[in-house]
Protein backbone atom coordinates (compact mmCIF):
# COMPACT_ATOMS: atom_id res chain seq x y z
CA UNK A 1 0.00 0.00 0.00
CA UNK A 2 2.55 2.65 1.17
CA UNK A 3 4.38 1.87 -2.86
CA UNK A 4 1.56 2.32 -4.48
CA UNK A 5 0.86 5.80 -2.88
CA UNK A 6 4.84 6.44 -3.30
CA UNK A 7 3.95 6.15 -6.74
CA UNK A 8 1.24 7.64 -7.19
CA UNK A 9 2.50 10.99 -5.36
CA UNK A 10 5.52 10.68 -7.56
CA UNK A 11 3.06 10.55 -10.71
CA UNK A 12 1.34 13.42 -9.89
CA UNK A 13 4.02 15.40 -9.34
CA UNK A 14 6.24 14.15 -12.73
CA UNK A 15 2.56 15.57 -14.34
CA UNK A 16 2.25 18.91 -12.60
CA UNK A 17 5.66 19.47 -13.47
CA UNK A 18 5.39 19.14 -16.84
CA UNK A 19 2.19 20.78 -17.32
CA UNK A 20 2.96 23.98 -16.45
CA UNK A 21 1.22 27.21 -18.41
CA UNK A 22 4.07 29.01 -20.67
CA UNK A 23 5.83 32.24 -19.36
CA UNK A 24 5.24 35.04 -22.00
CA UNK A 25 5.71 38.97 -21.74
CA UNK A 26 4.48 40.29 -24.91
CA UNK A 27 4.36 44.43 -25.53
CA UNK A 28 4.99 47.01 -27.84
CA UNK A 29 7.74 49.54 -27.39
CA UNK A 30 7.49 52.97 -26.13
CA UNK A 31 5.79 55.10 -28.82
CA UNK A 32 5.52 52.70 -31.19
CA UNK A 33 2.25 52.05 -33.38
CA UNK A 34 2.30 48.63 -35.75
CA UNK A 35 -1.30 48.45 -36.49
CA UNK A 36 -0.45 51.20 -39.42
CA UNK A 37 1.40 48.67 -41.28
CA UNK A 38 0.31 46.31 -43.34
CA UNK A 39 2.95 44.09 -45.13
CA UNK A 40 5.60 41.64 -43.50
CA UNK A 41 8.55 39.34 -44.53
CA UNK A 42 10.37 37.47 -42.34
CA UNK A 43 13.77 38.34 -41.85
CA UNK A 44 16.82 36.42 -40.92
CA UNK A 45 19.26 37.04 -37.71
CA UNK A 46 22.69 36.21 -37.05
CA UNK A 47 22.38 32.15 -37.53
CA UNK A 48 26.03 32.33 -35.96
CA UNK A 49 24.83 33.35 -32.31
CA UNK A 50 23.86 31.34 -29.75
CA UNK A 51 20.98 29.66 -29.42
CA UNK A 52 20.06 30.26 -32.97
CA UNK A 53 17.49 27.90 -34.92
CA UNK A 54 19.33 26.61 -37.35
CA UNK A 55 16.76 23.75 -37.86
CA UNK A 56 15.05 24.66 -41.96
CA UNK A 57 12.26 22.39 -40.79
CA UNK A 58 11.74 23.54 -37.27
CA UNK A 59 12.14 27.69 -39.15
CA UNK A 60 9.78 26.66 -41.15
CA UNK A 61 7.06 25.34 -38.98
CA UNK A 62 7.45 28.87 -36.61
CA UNK A 63 7.23 31.22 -39.51
CA UNK A 64 3.65 29.83 -40.87
CA UNK A 65 2.50 29.62 -36.75
CA UNK A 66 3.36 33.32 -36.56
CA UNK A 67 2.36 34.05 -40.18
CA UNK A 68 -0.96 32.74 -39.15
CA UNK A 69 -0.68 35.18 -36.10
CA UNK A 70 -0.43 38.00 -38.15
CA UNK A 71 -2.61 37.28 -40.59
CA UNK A 72 -5.31 37.03 -38.06
CA UNK A 73 -4.88 40.62 -36.70
CA UNK A 74 -4.94 41.62 -40.51
CA UNK A 75 -1.44 42.00 -41.53
CA UNK A 76 -0.69 40.84 -44.79
CA UNK A 77 2.77 38.70 -46.44
CA UNK A 78 4.58 40.79 -48.37
CA UNK A 79 4.67 39.51 -52.59
CA UNK A 80 7.54 37.62 -53.31
CA UNK A 81 10.18 40.25 -54.91
CA UNK A 82 8.33 43.36 -52.87
CA UNK A 83 9.03 45.38 -49.95
CA UNK A 84 7.44 44.25 -47.04
CA UNK A 85 6.99 46.68 -44.02
CA UNK A 86 7.28 45.00 -41.06
CA UNK A 87 10.67 42.34 -40.46
CA UNK A 88 9.50 39.78 -38.55
CA UNK A 89 12.32 38.06 -37.13
CA UNK A 90 11.87 34.82 -35.15
CA UNK A 91 14.59 33.78 -32.67
CA UNK A 92 15.16 31.44 -29.63
CA UNK A 93 16.79 28.36 -28.16
CA UNK A 94 15.98 24.98 -26.23
CA UNK A 95 18.33 23.74 -23.46
CA UNK A 96 17.80 20.76 -21.10
CA UNK A 97 16.35 21.30 -17.43
CA UNK A 98 15.68 19.29 -14.52
CA UNK A 99 13.56 19.44 -11.88
CA UNK A 100 13.54 17.85 -8.16
CA UNK A 101 10.94 17.05 -5.98
CA UNK A 102 10.87 15.40 -2.61
CA UNK A 103 8.90 12.22 -2.14
CA UNK A 104 7.35 11.07 0.90
CA UNK A 105 7.31 12.46 4.18
CA UNK A 106 10.05 15.81 4.45
CA UNK A 107 10.31 15.16 8.48
CA UNK A 108 12.40 13.39 10.37
CA UNK A 109 9.29 12.07 12.37
CA UNK A 110 6.50 10.18 10.89
CA UNK A 111 3.06 12.53 11.27
CA UNK A 112 1.10 10.03 8.58
CA UNK A 113 1.22 7.16 10.98
CA UNK A 114 2.58 4.89 8.65
CA UNK A 115 0.50 5.38 5.36
CA UNK A 116 3.94 7.65 3.85
CA UNK A 117 7.46 6.51 4.40
CA UNK A 118 10.21 8.74 4.16
CA UNK A 119 11.16 9.65 0.63
CA UNK A 120 14.22 10.81 -0.87
CA UNK A 121 13.88 12.20 -4.31
CA UNK A 122 12.84 12.17 -7.75
CA UNK A 123 13.43 14.03 -10.36
CA UNK A 124 12.66 15.14 -14.19
CA UNK A 125 14.56 15.81 -16.86
CA UNK A 126 12.80 17.92 -19.57
CA UNK A 127 13.78 21.24 -22.08
CA UNK A 128 13.25 24.46 -21.72
CA UNK A 129 12.06 26.30 -25.25
CA UNK A 130 12.46 30.33 -25.31
CA UNK A 131 10.95 31.75 -28.35
CA UNK A 132 11.68 35.29 -29.54
CA UNK A 133 9.60 37.22 -31.49
CA UNK A 134 10.45 40.89 -33.34
CA UNK A 135 8.82 42.87 -35.40
CA UNK A 136 10.83 45.55 -36.57
CA UNK A 137 9.79 49.18 -38.90
CA UNK A 138 12.01 47.69 -41.59
CA UNK A 139 12.03 51.45 -43.18
CA UNK A 140 13.75 52.73 -39.97
CA UNK A 141 15.33 49.56 -38.53
CA UNK A 142 12.96 50.53 -35.41
CA UNK A 143 11.86 47.19 -32.67
CA UNK A 144 8.21 47.74 -33.09
CA UNK A 145 6.56 44.77 -31.04
CA UNK A 146 8.13 41.92 -29.12
CA UNK A 147 7.19 38.52 -27.57
CA UNK A 148 9.31 35.81 -25.40
CA UNK A 149 7.72 33.13 -24.65
CA UNK A 150 9.30 30.21 -22.71
CA UNK A 151 7.95 26.86 -22.23
CA UNK A 152 8.73 23.30 -20.89
CA UNK A 153 8.90 20.80 -23.51
CA UNK A 154 8.98 16.67 -24.08
CA UNK A 155 11.91 15.76 -26.29
CA UNK A 156 12.27 15.98 -29.65
CA UNK A 157 9.93 17.79 -32.19
CA UNK A 158 6.80 15.93 -30.76
CA UNK A 159 3.18 17.72 -31.92
CA UNK A 160 2.74 18.17 -27.85
CA UNK A 161 5.67 20.71 -28.26
CA UNK A 162 3.76 22.60 -31.64
CA UNK A 163 0.91 22.61 -29.60
CA UNK A 164 2.37 24.10 -26.66
CA UNK A 165 4.23 26.55 -29.05
CA UNK A 166 0.89 27.60 -30.94
CA UNK A 167 -0.79 28.37 -27.92
CA UNK A 168 1.80 30.12 -26.18
CA UNK A 169 2.19 32.23 -29.48
CA UNK A 170 -1.91 33.03 -29.48
CA UNK A 171 -1.81 34.14 -25.98
CA UNK A 172 1.00 36.77 -27.17
CA UNK A 173 -0.51 38.16 -29.86
CA UNK A 174 -3.75 39.13 -28.24
CA UNK A 175 -1.00 42.30 -26.82
CA UNK A 176 -0.15 43.41 -30.55
CA UNK A 177 -2.83 45.64 -32.33
CA UNK A 178 -4.69 44.84 -35.69
CA UNK A 179 -4.39 46.77 -38.68
CA UNK A 180 -6.31 49.35 -39.39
Amino acid sequence: MNIKLKFASAAILLLSACATAPDFQAGLEPGADPGKYRTFAFVQGDTKEVGAITDSLAQRRLQQMVARQLTDRGYVAAAPGQPAQLGVNVAGHVVPKQRVFVTGSPTPYDYHWGQIEQGGTTTVDYRQGTLYVDLVDLGQSRLLWRARISEALTPGYSEENWQKVERALGEAFKSLPVHR
